[in-house]
């Protein structure tokens, strides 16, 4: 599939959308929230431990608390001396922010640290080196990765000896898909390059003090990028009409096609308004979204979960059999999973999605409604479990939490 990956500024925010060059349909919208922290790594504080909840709050700035669960976080990096591994008031820990604060929540952070290049991910939360679950045992990446688990073993055993610190500097490597098309000596180099930065880093972390920020991931988009062109397209493109974006493009992925990216010149008519992308944003904002059959969904977004309605609208049998109105109900319905699950991706709603379809009394469109479903969630870049279908006939999805949404971002109520 061609896509069109457009990196632009809507009323002064940074937005990236991807399209469907076969309909030039906008499939994902994201916002770059300037003020987010996600992805810095600070020094810690435990300030506080719930035991009921088997969940700590540690503070990353003065007066500033962070959720973070006992429970996730089995490999914590300790930076004080300590007799016992369990965690402790007071303690100076190192953490990575994983979510952005949100009206009453506070940010969540995490002990798995992770650094992520192009080809390789380096992270404290695993040992040796893995594959991607993308990867099939291909011969050339599981000997590419022997290579790597010696050299990692190599650089581990000189950290240790060196510094005498040796459980603070383990990590391991997770091999990406773009290994699968990628030279071994890219890939080395990759390594050599972030395993010496999270080395660098844990170095500064040791004689740190509290609060201090370590480390800033990378622009999001750059991943978003990566993933792109790790699918095997090699036909879509990149436009930017921001040239501090596509300087960055080039400074993280030095061997991207150029001939697929472009800065976008045309004072006349910006990018944002050529792809209509305001556009795309007012209509996830929108609660109401039409559906080519006539009907249309109703999207109430909560804080506790988000309700999503189908409705038949234009789109009603005119013959009072039953049957008939099942396949009316299920041609509206099918069109609706398609387009909710486009609606939860473009307004990244997460946590609990309870869907009220339209009614079918034939339990085998039931169940190809719920097959569908199924393969849509599959498709999402972000795990999306449909759960089940309750007695009274409403769908229960789950989708993991990741950033805001686009409703909390411009604030609308």
């Amino acid at each position: 599939m061609n896509i069109k990956y457009l990196i632009t500024q809507v009323n002064n925010h940074t937005v990236c959308a991807r399209y469907d060059n076969t309909n030039n349909n906008c499939h994902y919208l994201k916002v770059l929230d300037s003020g987010s922290i996600i992805g810095n790594v600070y020094i810690g504080r435990v300030e506080n431990i719930v035991k009921n909840i088997n969940s700590a709050f540690i503070e990353i700035a003065d007066k500033q608390k962070c959720y973070y669960s006992i429970d996730d976080n089995k490999h914590p990096i300790y930076l004080n001396s300590k007799n016992n591994d369990s965690l402790n008031i007071g303690d100076k820990i190192l953490v990575k922010v994983t979510n952005d604060p949100i009206k009453t929540k506070p940010a969540t952070v995490s002990s798995k640290i992770e650094f992520s290049g192009n080809y390789i991910v380096i992270s404290n939360d695993i040992k040796g080196v893995s594959l991607s679950k993308k990867i099939n045992s291909n011969d050339k990446c599981v000997e590419t990765g022997n290579e790597l688990a010696f050299r990692l073993n190599t650089k581990l055993s000189a950290i240790s000896q060196e510094t005498g610190y040796k459980d603070i500097f383990r990590f391991g490597i997770i091999m990406r898909s773009n290994c699968v098309n990628a030279a071994k000596e890219t890939i080395y180099e990759e390594f050599d390059a972030l395993s010496d930065e999270y080395i660098d880093m844990l170095r500064c972390a040791i004689y740190g003090t509290f609060y201090t920020k370590l480390h800033s991931d990378r622009p999001s988009y750059i991943d978003d990028i990566i993933h792109l062109y790790g699918d095997g397209d090699n036909e879509s493109e990149v436009i930017t009409d921001i040239p501090e974006v596509y300087d960055n493009i080039i400074k993280y992925i030095p061997n991207i096609n150029k001939e697929r990216l472009r800065l976008y010149k045309d004072a006349l008519l910006p990018l944002y308004k050529l792809y209509s992308v305001e556009k795309e944003i007012n209509t996830a904002l929108n609660k109401k979204v039409w559906l080519d059959c006539g009907g249309y969904l109703i999207v109430e977004q909560t804080e506790a979960l988000t309700v999503i309605d189908v409705n038949s609208g234009k789109n009603i049998a005119k013959s009072k059999k039953q049957s008939d109105k099942d396949k009316s109900a299920l041609k509206t319905n099918l069109e609706a999973a398609n387009e909710l699950m486009r609606q939860l991706i473009l307004r990244n709603i997460s946590g609990i999605v309870i869907v009220d379809f339209i009614n079918m009394e034939n339990n085998e469109y039931n169940d190809e409604l719920m097959s569908s479903l199924k393969k849509l969630a599959k498709m999402d870049y972000i795990t999306t479990t449909i759960v089940d279908i309750t007695k009274l006939g409403l769908v229960e999805i789950t989708r993991k939490k990741a950033g805001k949404s686009l409703r909390e971002i411009f604030s609308y109520e």
